[in-house]
């Protein structure tokens, strides 16, 4: 069994392209309509405040319609699995194209004696006793449910209990278990594509960072993801994901900070994908720190 916490978790994205030619950038739960809190705002009477939304279901990125149905792949749809080049017509003549889609990095299993083990895309009630069984949905008459949250996975008690790796508890009688496996293929960046193995330098410079390579264009960061960049630069060594993620937004519910830091990295390494860099310039330690990771002919330039 692979084991790992909601804090090491990896969220997944879509990237999608609008007609204007600009590009952005989706996550779990993020809601697509002409409400000014949508995350992705569509300023048309044709759309619903609350048109769609981008869910994360199992190892895949899937839009689920909120009102009405969306054209995909030229077809009626109330929901579907996304994949880079599929165009999605929420109104006609209103085109999405997804750019490119990235699954999380792991996924939460559950089985118990007799139950092979199964993936848990959304809520799942859970039955003990004699014939244990797993049933997709919320039942009333169940003895336990699981439920993703987007960043994590929760389990039913009082509190409800978040699963940060292998657990395994009581439900009616039964012993079911749960637990966290990797779904990636763990090759580095660098190793899939020699390309992205050109020497950098990175021009730290807090508000922008830019990011040079010889015979390349120039990769410029702004915003946050500059501010992140130039704080591991001037650092010069690894720090807390704690302290560094209270420098860019400020002292806040720890639980909040960390969704917002997950989503901020995403974003981060989504840019870093897109401007053809490679994605593991920035590492977790894997205990709870995070740190600048440099190649051998790699160059930096502090001018903060």
């Amino acid at each position: 069994m692979g084991t790992g916490g909601q804090s090491d978790l990896e969220l997944g994205y879509v990237e999608v392209r609008l007609p204007s030619g600009e590009h952005r950038t989706l996550f779990h739960g993020d809601i697509i309509g002409r409400l000014w809190s949508a995350a992705l705002r569509l300023d048309d009477p044709r759309i619903s405040e609350a048109h769609a939304m981008i869910s994360n279901r199992h190892r895949e990125m899937k839009l689920l319609a909120l009102r009405g149905r969306f054209m995909a792949g030229g077809k009626s749809a109330t929901d579907v699995a996304l994949e880079a080049g599929m165009q999605l017509t929420l109104a006609p003549g209103l085109d999405l194209e997804v750019v490119e889609v990235g699954t999380p990095r792991a996924v939460l299993l559950v089985g118990a004696d007799g139950l092979a083990p199964r993936g848990v895309p959304g809520v799942l009630s859970l039955y003990g006793g004699a014939e244990p069984r797993i049933r997709n949905g919320w039942r009333p008459d169940a003895h336990a449910t699981l439920w993703p949250t987007g960043e994590g996975w929760m389990r039913s008690g009082d509190p409800p209990v978040a699963i940060t790796g292998a657990t395994e508890w009581n439900v009616g009688g039964t012993t079911f278990r749960a637990w966290i496996e990797a779904t990636d293929t763990g090759v580095a960046p660098t190793q899939r594509d020699a390309s992205l193995a050109v020497p950098l330098t990175l021009v730290a410079r807090y508000d922008t960072f830019h990011l040079l390579r010889s015979g390349r264009p120039v990769c410029v960061l702004t915003g946050r993801s500059a501010r992140l960049l130039s704080e591991l630069v001037v650092l010069a060594q690894p720090c807390s994901w704690e302290s560094l993620a209270i420098e860019l937004w400020g002292p806040m519910d720890r639980a909040d900070l960390r969704r917002r830091w997950d989503m901020q990295l995403q974003r981060l390494r989504q840019k870093l994908r897109a401007g053809s860099v490679r994605t593991d310039l920035v590492q977790a330690t894997g205990n709870g720190l995070i740190e600048l990771v440099l190649g051998p002919e790699d160059t930096v330039v502090d001018e903060t």
